[in-house]
């Protein structure tokens, strides 16, 4: 592979083309945020078409300046459907970045007609732009990296993994996205990674968004669409499996592994968040421990069979995509919705892994194998929800907390309402905590608060809190559930949600006392508007999943 990559800047694939960093520097160097900018203007003096595009209200820079930096291919033919890539969430993960230039290259060649015509994509090659940029050859020291260059930095320049960030949305970048997701409207999302953990037998792992409380229906759609390229490309050669780790996370001879499991079901993650909108999401992971240009190849094969299936089954895809709207709208006038507030892993079949026992060096990276080990697991790549509760029609946010969270809201898309405009008929519910849990360190730099409680009409036994008066109540932030995007509406403001505002520390100062706070206790700063009974069984937490990313 590394032959054939070198090879074609002297074929007549790249002849008067411009040539990606790798390509350049015979695989030496990975891409700058300049560097990417510098081949998108080159491809766009060759050939018409690719544009740079910002969404309309986003931030055009991270916290540090660094430009967010995005192109758009619109289709060719009537009506395209709409596609988003984003690579190098995690700097040091850059094979997405890489690949996605070659693959618009490819589309300007025209080698991909069925593409170019069906397909109108919005790319962000280096979407943590500062990660890009602080490039360091002993990052990532297991994977075979760039030797010139090595990789970028996996968090942000404050520290924040951009891809624990979507519900919380404290970084540009994450607000860029929002806005995209807003203005662009894709019907898929598709997310460029590369593995960290076990030695297995497939070129690349990927996954499907396994979103707590989404549409069930449309996310095994989302399952199906990537059923159907694994095999696919199984055929051509590639072996590809949903994206997860072996149970134990290192096996050993001794402890060998029994059983496969996938990562997360929480919102937060860029795979799951779109199913909150009613979208399709994929996760592409190339494998850690293959060369460094096979892991850009492997990428690209993966992407280009991704967009041909959607481009091939584009009718399909939006009609899966307004079933899933049409069933959140008609279950509000049917009957009262109920959602989870927990989920966990199921098992969705039994498939044949080759585990590899390998040979490391001193920095961890694979020089070789001992064996491999044909084994046939069970494969916990989905999840079922559990610890429904019926969700109310609506919320109230305090006003107090209107300046802080009415942006929040906006930026995910959400219809705000004035408190005034509230269902009058339905009666107020007050949320009564029975337990809660403050971590004990800090994530994404925010001690995060999980409670557990149910909503109900009489207020929460607690002297001197402050009342809600009839102006607070007309002055709040209401939020219905009631509107296209209320599934996400109420992950973000359900206080018992392990994503929720409340999680992640926006009421902190009413909800966390301590040392310093003296006098009369706040109240609780959401209420619940009731529909039917609100009430909620006690949740369990969701279980802290065995594969990162």
């Amino acid at each position: 592979m590394r032959i054939l990559l070198l090879a074609l800047a002297g074929t007549g694939l790249l002849a008067g083309w411009p040539q990606t960093t790798p390509e350049r520097t015979q695989l030496r160097r990975t891409s700058t945020v300049a560097e990417v900018r510098a081949f998108m203007e080159a491809l766009r003096k060759q050939a018409p078409g690719l544009e740079p595009y910002q969404p309309q209200g986003a931030p055009r820079a991270t916290e540090t300046g660094k430009p967010l930096l995005a192109w758009r291919l619109k289709g060719t033919g009537p009506d395209p459907l709409r596609v988003y890539v984003n690579a190098n969430i995690h700097a040091g993960e850059v094979e997405g970045k890489e690949a996605i230039q070659q693959i618009l290259r490819e589309l300007l060649q025209g080698r991909h007609p069925g593409l170019r015509r069906n397909l109108d994509l919005v790319v962000m090659p280096a979407y943590n732009a500062d990660g890009t940029d602080a490039l360091d050859p002993a990052i990532r020291p297991w994977q075979p990296n760039p030797t010139e260059s090595g990789v970028g930095r996996r968090e942000n320049a404050l520290g924040l993994d951009l891809n624990r960030d979507f519900m919380r949305a404290a970084a540009p970048n994450t607000r860029w996205l929002l806005a995209m997701l807003g203005d662009f409207d894709p019907a898929a999302v598709l997310d460029l990674h590369t593995t960290n953990g076990s030695t297995h037998g497939f070129h690349l792992t990927h996954g499907p968004a396994c979103t707590l409380g989404a549409d069930e229906h449309l996310l095994a759609y989302n399952r199906q669409m990537l059923v159907a390229v694994r095999e696919q490309l199984k055929a051509e050669g590639m072996p590809t499996y949903d994206y997860g780790n072996f149970v134990p996370y290192r096996p050993t001879p001794e402890k060998p592994p029994t059983a496969w499991e996938t990562y997360d079901a929480h919102p937060r993650l860029l795979t799951n968040y779109p199913a909150l909108r009613n979208r399709l999401a994929v996760l592409s992971e190339s494998y850690v421990y293959r060369s460094w240009p096979d892991r850009i190849s492997d990428t690209r094969r993966f992407v280009l069979a991704c967009l041909e299936w959607m481009a091939a089954h584009r009718a399909e895809v939006r009609g899966e995509i307004q079933a899933a709207q049409a069933r959140w709208s008609e279950a509000w006038k049917k009957e009262s919705v109920s959602l989870p507030l927990s989920a966990k892993l199921k098992e969705v079949e039994r498939a044949a892994f080759d585990w590899v026992d390998p040979i490391r060096d001193g920095q961890g990276r694979l020089t070789g194998e001992k064996g491999r080990t044909r084994l046939e697991l069970p494969s916990f790549v989905g999840f079922e929800g559990q610890d429904f509760v019926t969700a109310p029609a609506g919320y109230l946010v305090d006003p107090a907390f209107a300046p802080a969270v009415l942006p929040l809201l906006q930026a995910h898309g959400l219809k705000v309402l004035k408190g005034s405009a509230r269902p009058r008929d339905l009666a107020l519910l007050h949320f009564h905590e029975s337990s809660r849990k403050l971590s004990a360190s800090a994530y994404q730099g925010v001690f995060t608060l999980e409670l557990q409680g149910a909503w109900r009409a009489e207020p929460a036994p607690k002297k001197l809190q402050m009342p809600w008066g009839p102006a607070d109540l007309d002055g709040a932030l209401y939020v219905p559930l009631d509107q296209p995007l209320g599934r996400l509406a109420f992950y973000l403001l359900d206080p018992r949600s392990t994503d929720s505002l409340a999680f992640w520390g926006l009421f902190h100062s009413a909800l966390v006392r301590g040392n310093g706070m003296w006098g009369e206790p706040p109240r609780f700063p959401i209420l619940a508007v009731g529909r039917g009974d609100a009430a909620a069984v006690t949740s369990t937490p969701m279980p802290a999943p065995k594969a990162q990313e």
